[in-house]
This record gives structure tokens, sequence and C-alpha cells, in this order.
């Protein structure tokens, strides 16, 4: 706000003394009457930034059609890597809001770069759509090239460094608008309370409320500080539950009070100023007292986010064709009741003709007044906002300026950093670990990093790729596989992402060689891996955190990573300092 100017002061008249003095009959040293000035009326205070947006944000409001803004409610996806007639005809003949892209999809960051143009092109007429993507790192990664591929959420609150996750959240974003997107949905703030959660795992920073409320302000301020808008993900919380929302409807079962503690990582970034979230299609029957999924649920969406925790930002759904809400509402009707509800965009990212009913859903309830025309508006306003806000209406750098300018190499270096701070060691009989460069080594691996950056120290290691997730028959001969390779070494490193390579670990074990266990997943099956001398949690696959796994084993960096959940005999916080080669490991840290 500007500073309110101080109002004119006004001279005090000087009354005459007889009605018929004049100028020269004052006394000979008094001097003339000054004129009286007129007061000065008030200076009009300039609109503040926010109001100047409001007001933007409503003219353009009052240009849209009906149809115009019911294509605003929608977030799209399609098929394919470049725009074609198809493409066009959803994107430009719908006027989209929104576009979100997924792997098949992208190529390669220039691909990709191309393909973002190519769509905000089609809509330079109008209103420019979102540009969004998944890219949450870890597990979660939609494009692999020109940008900084970051170790994941949980690899971060293993670091405990909120440090860290700002400069994570600001690489990002760097990155990502260099390839045209203004827009990711991330990071995830569920807590992952339930070590059998199918779809949260380690993409959550933790299970720990304190700690996912900590790293997730950071990340968001690195991200929206790099003017990415930034929806966070997956409100009201998706972490506690053990079903899958893909194929099933999760149901939280904790109290109210418990589910409210819950969502404290997103009362935060709200109140930091969030750009928007993401719903979860759960149902909380301890606040709303029914099985209604969150997604659609006014006492979640207006009633608790809107009324309760003040957030005025965007609301988007998660993707309206999974099972917890298509069976049971179909996807047009649950459009309707999402936006009724108090979401303002709809993700609707598969079938070309799921779109199409959302649409002519929406646009029926709009005409009908089924759908306010005060709660579309309202919607299409924030959408509006959040456009304007992070400049979506600017032009961005020519294409091929931003294609000619490679990434920081900084923010390449963040996925290091997180990753050499996010090694925790486990466990460790004080002989083994660190390895020795002089060791004929083997190595059992499910991710082909691990085995490149152990050649690198190692070359005539034995290394054995075996599949994620293998077929029962392959199983078998990959049992015999990782016996020989066991039997022609001193030491064997088995790399665990799934519970598939746990019965690896017991086959090299049963050979009587020391076998290292390298954790790549949910440190939860690290527990099962009773065989092994020494256990190294790095919880990623990605290429940082796989190098930052081989220069601990050898010695080269420390572990000064703490467990970011509990396990069942590890306590949160556990973690050994890496001991020096041929000494046993110093005692356990006190937990940070």
């Amino acid at each position: 706000m500007f500073p309110r100017p101080l109002r004119a002061l006004i001279l005090p008249l000087v009354l005459c003394f007889g009605a018929c003095a004049t100028t020269a009959s004052l006394p000979e040293a008094a001097a003339p009457l000054a004129p009286v000035q007129a007061a000065q009326a008030p200076t009009p205070t300039p609109p503040s930034a926010d109001e100047l947006l409001r007001a933007r944000a409503e003219h353009l409001l009052e240009g849209l059609s009906l149809e115009d803004k019911v294509g605003q409610l929608m977030m799209v996806g399609f098929g394919g890597t470049t725009v074609d007639e198809s493409v066009e005809a959803l994107v430009r003949g719908r006027r989209v809001g929104g576009v979100c892209l997924f792997r098949r999809n992208i190529a390669s960051g220039e691909q990709v770069a191309r393909l973002n143009d190519g769509l905000r092109r089609l809509l330079a007429d109008g209103i420019p759509p979102f540009l969004a993507l998944d890219q949450e790192g870890g597990n979660v990664v939609r494009v692999k090239d020109d940008v900084v591929v970051l170790p994941g959420n949980m690899a971060l609150g293993a670091t405990r460094s909120a440090e860290l996750a700002y400069a994570a959240g600001l690489a990002q974003g760097e990155d990502l608008k260099r390839l045209g997107f203004n827009m990711n949905l991330a990071p995830v703030l569920d807590v992952n309370l339930n070590p059998r959660n199918p779809v949260i795992g380690i993409r959550s920073y933790g299970d720990s409320v304190p700690l996912v409320s900590e790293l997730g302000r950071a990340f968001v301020r690195g991200q929206q500080d790099a003017g990415l808008v930034t929806v966070a993900k997956h409100f009201p919380g998706h972490g506690s539950t053990d079903a899958d929302s893909h194929t099933a409807l999760p149901i939280m079962r904790e109290t109210r009070e418990e589910v409210l503690a819950q969502m404290e990582p997103f009362r935060a970034v709200i109140q930091d100023g969030l750009d928007g979230l993401m719903t979860a299609h759960v149902a909380v029957p301890g606040l709303t007292g029914d099985d209604m999924p969150a997604t659609v649920h006014p006492q979640v969406l207006d009633g608790l986010l809107r009324q309760r925790l003040g957030f005025d930002g965007l609301v988007l759904t998660d993707e309206l064709e999974m099972d917890a809400i298509a069976r049971r509402y179909g996807v047009g009707r649950a459009a309707v009741m999402a936006v009724k509800a108090g979401a303002d965009m709809v993700l609707v990212p598969w079938r070309a003709e799921k779109k199409t009913e959302v649409y002519e859903a929406l646009k029926t309830a709009a005409w009908s007044g089924e759908l306010p025309r005060t709660r579309l508006d309202a919607a299409v306003r924030r959408i509006l906002t959040s456009k304007l806000r992070r400049g979506l209406f600017e032009p961005p750098p020519l294409l091929e300026e931003r294609l000619a300018t490679p990434p920081a190499p900084e923010n390449a270096e963040v996925a290091h950093r997180i990753a050499r701070a996010a090694v925790t060691l486990l466990r460790t009989d004080g002989k083994h670990f660190p390895l020795s460069p002089g060791t004929r080594l083997g190595l059992i691996t499910p991710e082909h990093s691990l085995g490149e950056a152990i050649l690198e120290r190692v070359p005539g290691a034995q290394v054995l790729n075996v599949p994620t997730w293998p077929s029962p028959a392959r199983r078998a001969v990959l049992r015999q596989q990782a016996r020989r390779l066991a039997l022609g070494s001193d030491v064997v490193v088995v790399g665990v992402i799934n519970s598939r390579q746990l019965e690896l670990v017991t086959m090299a074990a049963a050979t009587g060689r020391p076998v290292l266990v390298v954790s790549m997943g949910l440190p939860y099956l690290a527990e099962q891996t009773d065989e092994a001398r020494a256990v190294l949690a790095i919880y990623s696959y990605q290429p940082a955190a796989t190098e930052a796994a081989a220069a601990a084993l050898f010695g080269e960096i420390g572990t000064p990573g703490r467990l970011p959940v509990g396990l069942g005999r590890l306590a949160f916080g556990h973690g050994l300092d890496a001991p020096r080669p041929g000494r046993a490991a110093r005692s356990e840290r006190g937990k940070r």
C-alpha cells in the first residue's frame, strides 16, 4: 500500500476590528493579510497490486460466454507428442482452462518445450491455458532431460533440511518454466502414516506432521518463487489409507481430531500463500458422517477448506476417471458435483468421450441453473486470478532462446546434494561396510544406474540386472543366477525396490557370502533383510540417489540421513554414522 499523504493545512483567518478598516488605517508596522488558501482535496490512494489483479480478472470474466467459462473449468489430457487436429479441436474447440501432460506426451525436453509452445499458441487470442504435469521427483517423474530430476520427497525427509527443500522447489520450478510449463501438480503433502499405503509411500516426506509441514512449506516457497503455479496434493490427506483411489474408494477411519491433525501441512502452506490444492478421492466419515468422497463433498471443500481454513486459491480435482469416482457417480455427474461442492477445475486426462461427457454435463448444469452462475463465476474468477498472478498472460521468452539456454548447473547439483544428505545407515556389523576397492564384488539390482555407479568404481564387478517386477517363471531363474553370482564374489550388494528382490537377498546370503542391502524404495522393506550385514536406505532409484549410494558404499561420503518414518524395530530419526574402514560404527546420533 502506498502511504496516505497528509492533508493540506488551512491557514487561520485573521479578523478585522471595525467594519470600515483599510490597509491604510493599519498600524505602520503591520503587514498585509495573506490570502486565504483553499483546502486541498486528499490525494486518492492508488489501488494495490491485488486490487488491480482482481479488477483485471473481473474485466476478463465479463467478456466470457457461458461456454467459455465451462471450458475454463476443464484440465484435460490427450495422447501423442504433437499438436494435431484432434488436439486443436479439444484445446481450442473447448477453450479449455488447462492441459496436463504425462509420460505418453513427453519424448525429450526439447520436444515437450515445442509441444507446450504449440499448445499455448492454440489459445493465443484468448485465455492462456495452464500447462501442467506431475513432476514430484522420485518415482513420479514425467520429464527426465533438460531438468533437474529430484530424488523425491522421502529422500528430502531424510535430510531434515528446509534449505534443501526450498532449493529443490526453486531449481525444479526454473527448469520446468524453461520448457514452457507454468504449473506443477506437486508437492505431495500427505503424511504417510500407514506403511501399507499403496499409493503414497516415498512420495511423502515422512510420517511426522511437523516434518511434512516444514519441508512442504519450503518446497512450495521455492517453486512459487520460480514463478510456477504450485498445486499441492492430496487434500484432505491420503497417507493413512490402505487403498488406491485408482481402483477403490479409500476411507480415512480416524477421528475428527486425528483427521484435522493430518491436515496441518495443508493449513501451513495455505497460510504461506499457496496457489492451489488438488483434492483426494477419499471418504472422511470422521468429518462428514458419510462415505461421500472429499472431491465432491461440500462439507470438505466449502465448509472445511474455504470457510474454516480460509483458502481462496485454486482447487483442482484429482482425475475424475479413477474408479473411486467414476464407478459411483459417472464422470460427468461427478464433475458437476465437484464444482458445486467448491472445486474450480476438474481433471479429465484420458478418454476422449469422457471429456465430452464432462463438458456437456457442466454446460447443461450451468444453463439449467443446477450449477449456479455465482458458483460458476467464482470458479472462473479464481482460475483467471491465478493465471494473472503467475504471469500467464505475459508472452514467455522466445522458444528458440529458451532452448539455446542450458539449465543452470547448480540446479542439477541440488539433486546430488539431497541424495548425499539422505543416505541413511540403518545397521552394520562393523566389518563389511564400507567396502574395500579390492573386493571381488557382485551386484544384484533392479535399477541399472546403481550398476553403472558401482562399475565406475570397480570395473571388474559382476552385475546382475533384474526386472523390477519379474514374472513367477522368471523369478526361479533369477534365484539361481543370484546364487551363482554370490558364489563368485567376496561380497554381494543387493538393490531392493520392492518385495520381489527380498528373495534374492536370501538366496545370496544362503551361500555364506556377506550381503549388503541398498534400499531404493520404502524403508519398511529394510527390516525384512535380517540376513544382510549392512543396510543403506536411499529412498529413491533416481541416478543422483544411486550415485550417492555407491559413494557411501565405498566410504567416499558419510551417512548423514535419518529415518523420516518409524519402522517396527527402528524409531523415527534413527540413523548410524558411517564407520571408518575397519572400525565399528559409532553410536547412533541423537534424533533430529
